[in-house]
């Protein structure tokens, strides 16, 4: 599954104020087709970006979209575009009767229409509409809202003269529900929607066969789970597996002797001095190893997992511990370090290796 990143604009219902639409002299007469590329001057709907269904203080224009600090995450899920209302008494999904009356308001009743789930997983609705004003020289505009809200933005304008206004929109459905409502200003039209796609709350994400990849370049983590509240930000039960893999494995990318990855080797080098060529403390200290590794580097309450990893030496079946260190006797670029200390004091043999695994409490 990708998230689609191509810009497009954005009409919204939050829009707070106009935003003029082309008049359009196309007819989607009849009973189709179906919108599903540029004729009627719509717009595949599968570019869209990942839609937010708050209103509060998203703002939107025909050079992107701001969106609010409360925004919740969804992911695009498109369907088979797919006419859910025809005010004109031609086939459609869901039957309503028109031309809608100025200053009207429509409810519709889109959950489990036109592929858009009958559940509580739906944040948003894709659709393509088309607006038939019998009274040309009104004006007025259409806007989606959340039934039983108050009109806050507007779609569509009307411009005086023109019979047909095409465009597209993203209903937030701030309930979970996938319905919305119709308001009409001014005129008396005759309104088209094509619905192509939902946006589904990835609370409720069902990945079924696709694969969710999560890219980023930027410095910093590229997926964190944080909750700063009460609870646990990944939910980890003991009534079963908190996490289960199936034939796959955890993987610390490029893994490797001296990697600073999670998941890495560390190899005892008895050629000097940490910082100096080598692993060890100095002389007299044969039995301290020093490891350099970024994710435990300066941090006394990491979790090191340490398993001595046999590479053709001889085994070394001595007892061997993890040990932090701030400062002391060793050299001052093994400071804030974790070590592998070999408890009876004796001399590694040069290349021994060990796998690590660092957990960061």
């Amino acid at each position: 599954m990708k998230l689609r990143t191509m810009s497009c604009v954005l009409l919204s219902a939050a829009l707070s104020t106009s935003i003029a639409i082309a008049a359009s002299s196309d007819d989607p007469s009849a009973a189709g087709p179906v919108v599903t590329s540029g004729v009627y001057k719509t717009i595949p709907l599968q570019t869209w970006k990942v839609y937010s269904r708050s209103f509060a203080g998203q703002l939107s224009s025909r050079h992107g979209t701001t969106k609010a600090a409360t925004d919740l995450a969804s992911v695009y899920r498109p369907i088979t575009p797919c006419r859910l209302i025809d005010t004109r008494g031609f086939s459609a999904a869901i039957a309503v009767a028109g031309p809608l009356a100025p200053n009207s308001t429509t409810n519709i009743n889109a959950a489990g229409f036109c592929g858009i789930p009958n559940n509580s997983e739906v944040a948003g609705i894709s659709l393509s509409f088309h607006v038939f004003n019998n009274t040309v020289n009104n004006g007025g505009y259409i806007a989606f809202q959340q039934q039983g809200a108050a009109v806050t933005g507007v779609n569509a304008v009307f411009n005086p003269g023109a019979q047909w206004t095409a465009a597209t929109a993203n209903v937030s459905i701030p309930n979970d529900t996938g319905n919305f409502s119709i308001f009409i200003a001014n005129s008396q039209v005759q309104v088209i929607i094509d619905v192509n796609g939902y946006y589904q709350d990835l609370n409720f994400l069902d990945v079924g066969t696709q694969e969710l990849d999560i890219v980023g370049n930027a410095t910093g983590d590229l997926f964190e789970l944080n909750n700063a509240g009460t609870g646990t930000a990944l939910g980890l039960s003991s009534n079963g597996d908190a996490i289960r893999v199936y034939s796959g494995s955890v993987r610390a990318s490029g893994a490797g002797v001296g990697t600073n990855t999670f998941a890495t080797i560390h190899q005892v080098n008895t050629a000097g001095n940490f910082g100096a060529g080598g692993t060890l403390c100095a002389a007299g200290f044969p039995s301290y190893s020093v490891i350099d590794n970024d994710q435990a580097n300066g941090d006394p309450n990491a979790i090191l997992f340490i398993t001595p990893r046999y590479n053709g030496l001889a085994a070394q079946n001595i007892q061997y511990e993890a040990y932090y260190y701030t400062s002391g006797s060793c050299v001052a670029a093994a400071n804030n370090h974790w070590m592998v200390r070999k408890t009876d004091g004796t001399a590694y043999v040069n290349t021994s290796r060990f796998n690590i695994l660092v957990i960061k409490p």
